[in-house]
């Protein structure tokens, strides 16, 4: 501990280190009365760099943080106040300072965006009264009037732990500089004789950059062409992308060929750097566009003679054509999109990042890499090292990436398994090992590339939020984050039942709203938020085991029932109900950030529970097989088709004597598809909810019914999703529809064409 004026001398000598060495400092303030310490901190700075560029970000909307805000604003002249809520649109941006505002509120996801905009020698500051009381994020953990504060003790900690970092608190003034070493400042090396224009390479910022822009003449060439670009925060892929748009189009041009070009991400905020590089670009290289902007002040298209660049959302770009699709972070939209979208599309270019606030790129990239191999794709994988804001080995890079789990990593096992333990963790003890968090976290994180910081700080914090682990010897091989939900008071319910939404109770919610019994409310649940095994030992039975134990549990603990909700992959459905799980709910709406349709499995326990969840098993059905031509248009008929098979819900759906002899007349050919549509769609129906059968169609048969039948999928958009051409659809079709009515009808080919009305008699009354 230092006195005040040796804080600041020290800080003063630590920017300037900062400023010749490309390195960044932080400044943490806790303090009830900060103001004074807050501004004496800036203006040490301003005696270093007299004109910084400064970002401030608060909630504008809350009582004194315009005041605060507006305080500080008077010190400086080149200014950007910053809502949190709309921060994502400064990403492309660089400051001397950030200060983030935490009076209000503490928020991870807030913190790994913003602090990666300071340059080096640069400083951040973070300030508060107090880290854990009365904050907005904090207030939606809150169970019962109880919250636990092992996420924030851990951040200062970590804080303190690190070099390049100054704290100021209530005890005192407290500094520790950088003095480790660091990588060599990024600059740009063109090609010697490079393919695209030298005036792109000449707005490049580093060698990853100019060795991208090169790489891109990959998609030039003929054939289906997956472009993968992967990189940390911070090394400008979105920038490069842009700019090696603008190199495809000139060269297009220089062909005579024409370029449309679709962008999509989880918003069109997100691929702004890749919209405003382009621009760039284009007017490096002297070719006449026109900006058209959205309603918000992005970029949403690019226009001139011969070219289009455009933004479109994940989903329109599934039934949209083009040249190129470029798909900027790409982890959180889903390798389920992916998959879809490299069908559509005959050249892709994919952008993620490797760790990051967005998502687990790198597990997302051992989905990516598997399914690409497995389709035989022609793909180019590159990846960019270098950081351009900061030199490598920044100590604040360091302290982000480790305060905020953004590196989690798994631990191998060594040695053969021979005996397993089920524990629920003790999560005090977790947050004072780095190596066991590491462990654990980096479990969920490996098999969920959708975390972000915030999952961190819910999982600590939240007193209703419990860690059960298998482990052996000292390693962890798989974990699941469980949350208690339900045993809701009455005005929550009717709370629920009128529209109304609160935090926490996901299940209870979706159910009360799409199901309507009120009982349910009531009942104690627990929602298993992850489950994950390590990838070494996936697919062995040990995510089955979790569930066994969680289940066993469960009805120790007189729990009426256990469940999930998670975004619609077929291969993770599948698993819930190889387990025991009833689907009972499908979102209307897809995710608008990562694409898939919500999915929520129950397992019940109860007498009462087990009668809901039956009734709600069939609602559900029939919900879905009644609306997938419209709300359920744009399902994967995959998903579908496990979702049918998983309610277990019976009905007996018949077919009049009329439909058997139009049904025979499409076996004959003597009456095509469409005249004989309505019963096929009504046999259809009928093998759908027959759960008394013990024989199935193969997998291929139900995707081509449920796209084409039931879902009115046109032939050429469901044969680039299913990769079946539409002869071949056809013949699927038929043999189907051969094989149900022989089994249901004893219907053949050579079964009679015509009815007579006396046969009729017993129908048509």
């Amino acid at each position: 501990m230092v006195n005040e004026e040796e804080f600041l001398k020290t800080l003063k000598s630590s920017v300037k280190d900062s400023i010749d060495r490309f390195y960044r400092n932080l400044v943490y303030i806790e303090k009830k009365d900060y103001l004074n310490d807050l501004i004496n901190v800036l203006k040490a700075y301003l005696e270093i760099n007299s004109n910084p560029k400064v970002a401030y970000a608060f909630h504008p909307w809350v009582t004194e943080s315009k005041e605060r805000m507006l305080k500080i604003r008077e010190i400086f002249s080149n200014f950007d106040d910053i809502d949190y809520s709309s921060s994502d649109k400064y990403l492309g941006n660089t400051y001397d300072i950030v200060i983030l505002d935490l009076v209000d509120n503490f928020q991870p996801n807030y913190i790994g965006r913003l602090v990666d905009l300071v340059r080096g020698g640069g400083l951040i500051v973070l300030y508060t009264n107090n880290l854990v009381e009365n904050k907005l994020f904090k207030n939606t953990i809150v169970r019962n009037g109880m919250v636990s504060s092992l996420y924030e003790e851990r951040f200062k900690n970590k804080i303190a732990e690190h070099e390049g970092t100054f704290i100021i608190n209530e005890q005192g003034y407290f500094a520790r500089t950088f003095s480790g070493n660091l990588g060599k400042r990024t600059s740009a090396v063109i090609p010697k004789n490079p393919y695209m224009p030298i005036e792109l390479h000449r707005l490049s910022l580093s060698e990853d950059q100019n060795n991208v822009i090169e790489s891109f003449e990959f998609l030039l060439r003929g054939g289906k062409r997956i472009l993968a670009l992967t990189a940390s925060r911070g090394r400008g892929k979105s920038a490069v992308t842009g700019l090696s748009l603008a190199g495809i189009i000139y060269k297009n041009l220089e062909d005579n060929f024409k370029s449309r070009i679709a962008v999509t991400a989880p918003s069109i905020s997100s691929c702004s750097q890749i919209m405003e590089f382009l621009k760039k670009g284009l007017d490096a290289l002297g070719i006449k566009n026109k900006v058209i902007k959205s309603d918000n002040g992005f970029i949403r298209a690019i226009d001139g003679n011969d070219f289009r660049v455009y933004y479109e959302s994940p989903e329109a770009t599934l039934t949209d054509q083009g040249n190129i699709l470029v798909v900027d972070e790409a982890a959180a939209l889903g390798i389920n999109y992916i998959d879809i979208a490299t069908k559509v599309w005959r050249k892709v270019v994919l952008v993620t990042t490797v760790y990051g606030y967005e998502g687990s790129g790198k597990v997302f990239l051992k989905y990516l890499r598997n399914m690409l191999v497995s389709r035989k794709l022609s793909v180019r994988w590159l990846t960019m090292e270098k950081p351009l804001r900061y030199a490598e080995g920044d100590p604040i890079e360091n302290w982000l990436y480790n305060a905020l789990m953004l590196n989690a990593e798994v631990s191998r096992p060594l040695n053969d398994i021979n005996v397993t333990y089920f524990e629920t963790l003790n999560k005090e003890k977790l947050i004072n090992s780095d190596s066991i968090l590491s462990q654990v976290y980096g479990i969920l994180v490996t098999a969920h590339y959708r975390n972000n910081p915030d999952d961190l700080m819910i999982m600590l914090d939240g007193v209703h939020h419990h860690l059960k682990s298998i482990y052996y010897d000292d390693s962890y091989i798989a974990v699941a984050q469980v949350s208690e939900e339900g045993e809701l008071s009455d005005p929550m319910i009717e709370y629920a039942l009128k529209g109304g939404t609160f935090d926490g109770d996901l299940i209870p919610d979706r159910m009360l709203k799409h199901v309507r019994i009120k009982e349910f409310g009531k009942m104690k649940g627990w929602r298993i938020v992850r489950i994950a095994v390590i990838p070494e030992l996936q697919d062995k039975g040990i995510g089955s085991k979790m569930l066994l134990m969680l289940s066993k549990e469960a009805e120790e603990e007189r729990v009426d029932w256990i469940g999930s909700s998670f975004m619609g992959d077929p291969k993770v459905l599948n698993f819930w109900i190889k387990n025991g799980f009833y689907p009972i709910h499908v979102s209307p709406k897809r995710n608008e950030k990562f694409g898939d349709f919500p999915v929520v499995v129950i397992k019940p326990f109860s007498e009462e529970a087990k009668k809901i969840v039956n009734i709600s098993s069939y609602i559900f059905k029939e919900k879905l097989l009644n609306t997938l031509h419209d709300v359920y248009y744009d399902m994967n008929p995959n998903l579908a088709s496990i979702l049918l098979k998983g309610s277990r819900s019976h009905k007996d759906v018949k077919l009049t004597k009329i439909h058997l002899a139009k049904i025979s007349a499409f076996l004959q050919g003597t009456s095509p598809y469409e005249s004989s549509a309505d019963a096929i769609h009504l046999l259809v129906l009928k093998y759908f909810w027959d759960s008394k059968r013990n024989w199935n169609l193969e997998n291929e048969e139900e995707q081509v019914l449920i796209g084409k039948i039931l879902q009115g999928k046109p032939w050429g958009y469901l044969s680039s999703t299913l990769g079946i051409n539409r002869t071949h659809m056809n013949e699927i079709i038929y043999e189907s529809i051969y094989d149900l009515s022989k089994k249901y009808y004893n219907l053949d080919a050579d079964s009679t064409l015509g009815v007579s009305l006396e046969d009729l008699s017993d129908e048509f009354r």
